[in-house]
C-alpha cells in the first residue's frame, strides 16, 4: 500500500472533531434542563426518563427516533463517566457535581481550534442547534434535496471522509484498467466520484442515487477531476449516470444485471438504510457484484460494551454524539451495533474481503471491504 496508514490513524483517531462536538452536547443537555434531570431522578429506566423530559419540557419522545436520541445521550454521558447504566437502570455517577456548565469539566477538555473550522464539526453543530425543536417534536432539520445540497456538500466533503475514501478504495483493491467497473452507490454531491477517478483514471464508473438534488454538484466535481487527468496525460472516461427515474432508494432492486461491478463504493449511506431493509439491500449489492468483486463500506458503529471492536476512547464519543446529532436529518436510522452489521453483512453472502481469512473492517468499524463468499470459502 502507498497510503501514509500510520498517518491516515493518527488523523481520525485524535478526536479533534469529536472533542469539540462533545462540548456542544454536553453544554446542549446541561442547557436543556436534561443533566438536572437525570441527577434528580437518579436511579432511573430510559422510559421514566423519557416521561419527565416529555412532561416537563415538551419532548415528544414517543414519536420517530426521539426516545433513541435520548438512549445515546445516555452513553455519551457514561462514556465520558458521568452516568453509569446496570441491570436497565441509569445513575448519576457525579457525586456532588454541577452540570457541566456551571463546573470545571468541560473547560478541561483539550481543545484544538482547528476542529471548529472543520466541515463535519460546522455540519453537526448546526445539527445540534437544531434538537431541541426536533426533540419537540418538529420536521427533521436537514433533507435530501436543493435546499440543503451545499450543507451536504461541505460535511461529506471533511477532511476525515475524504481520507477514508482514499484509503478504503485502495483496500479495495481497485485495478486501473477500463474493465474494471466501479460503482458509487448514493454518490451524492460526488466525493467519492472524484476519489475513484482521480485515483484510478482508467476504470469504468457508474454513479447511482435516488435523488437528482445532488446531479450537478457531483457533475461538477467529476469534471474537474477529468480535467486534472487531461492536463496530466491520464485517460478520461465518461460516467454512466443512473437517478431516480430509475432507481427509487432503498427497498427496489438496484437496476443492475447480476455480476454487473468489480467494486461497490459506499459511503456515508450506511445509517439511513431503515433495518427491516438492510437484509435485502446488501443482498441487492452481492447480486450486482462481481464473484471476485468487492464492497467497500464508509460508516462508524455504535460503540460495543466489551470494546472488542469500538476500543479508542475518541472514536466512541465520536460515534455516540455523530449519531446524536445527525439524528435531526430525514430517514436517519442510526449507526448499528459492529456485531449487528456483521451478521448482516454475512447473511448477504459477504465475508472478510482484504486477505484470505481477514475480518470485515478496519479502523475500529469505520471502513468495510467485503468480498462475496463462495461455497469453496
Amino acid at each position: 500500500m502507498t497510503a501514509d496508514v500510520g498517518r491516515i490513524l493518527r488523523e481520525v483517531q485524535g478526536g479533534a472533531v469529536a472533542r469539540a462536538l462533545l462540548a456542544e452536547t454536553l453544554e446542549l443537555a446541561d442547557r436543556e434542563g436534561i443533566l438536572t434531570r437525570v441527577q434528580r431522578l437518579s436511579p432511573f429506566s430510559l422510559p421514566v426518563l423519557c416521561r419527565v423530559l416529555q412532561a416537563e419540557l415538551g419532548y415528544n419522545c414517543g414519536a420517530g427516533n426521539r426516545q433513541r436520541m435520548i438512549g445515546l445521550l445516555l452513553c455519551l454521558l457514561a462514556e465520558y463517566g458521568w452516568v453509569r447504566g446496570t441491570e436497565g437502570a441509569w445513575h448519576w455517577a457525579r457525586d456532588g457535581a454541577r452540570p457541566a456548565a456551571e463546573g470545571e469539566a468541560l473547560s478541561a477538555l483539550p481543545e484544538d481550534a482547528a476542529a471548529r473550522t472543520d466541515d463535519q464539526y460546522l455540519f453537526l453543530r448546526k445539527c445540534l442547534e437544531a434538537v431541541p425543536h426536533y426533540l419537540r417534536g418538529e420536521r427533521p432539520a436537514v433533507t435530501f434535496d436543493d435546499r440543503h445540497a451545499g450543507a451536504w456538500e461541505s460535511f461529506l466533503g471533511c477532511q476525515e471522509f475524504r481520507v477514508c475514501r482514499a484509503l478504503l478504495l485502495e483496500l479495495m483493491g481497485v485495478e486501473d484498467r477500463p474493465t474494471f467497473g466501479v460503482l458509487d452507490l448514493c454518490h451524492g454531491p460526488g466525493w467519492g466520484l472524484e476519489a475513484a477517478i482521480s485515483q484510478f483514471p482508467s476504470i469504468a464508473v457508474t454513479a447511482l442515487d435516488f435523488t437528482s438534488a445532488f446531479r450537478s454538484r457531483a457533475c461538477a466535481r467529476v469534471e474537474a477531476a477529468q480535467a486534472r487527468n487531461r492536463l496530466l496525460g491520464r485517460p478520461v472516461t465518461p460516467v454512466a449516470w443512473v437517478g431516480p427515474e430509475r432507481w427509487k432508494g432503498f427497498g427496489h432492486p438496484l437496476p443492475f444485471l447480476d455480476s454487473s461491478f468489480e467494486a461497490v463504493l459506499f459511503t456515508c449511506g450506511d445509517p439511513y438504510v431503515p433495518p427491516s431493509l438492510r437484509p435485502a439491500f446488501y443482498g441487492e449489492i452481492a447480486r450486482v457484484l462481481a464473484p471476485t468483486g468487492r464492497l467497500g463500506i464508509l460508516t462508524r458503529c455504535s460503540p460495543d460494551a466489551a470494546r472488542r471492536y469500538v476500543r479508542s476512547c475518541w472514536l466512541r464519543m465520536a460515534a455516540l454524539v455523530h449519531d446524536f446529532a445527525e439524528s435531526v436529518c430525514e430517514g436517519w436510522e442510526g449507526f448499528p451495533g459492529a456485531e449487528e452489521h456483521m451478521r448482516t453483512l454475512s447473511e448477504a453472502g459477504f465475508q472478510g474481503g482484504i486477505s484470505p481469512g481477514s475480518a470485515m473492517s478496519v479502523l475500529e468499524s469505520s471502513l468495510w471491504v467485503l468480498k462475496k463468499r463462495h461455497a469453496d470459502d
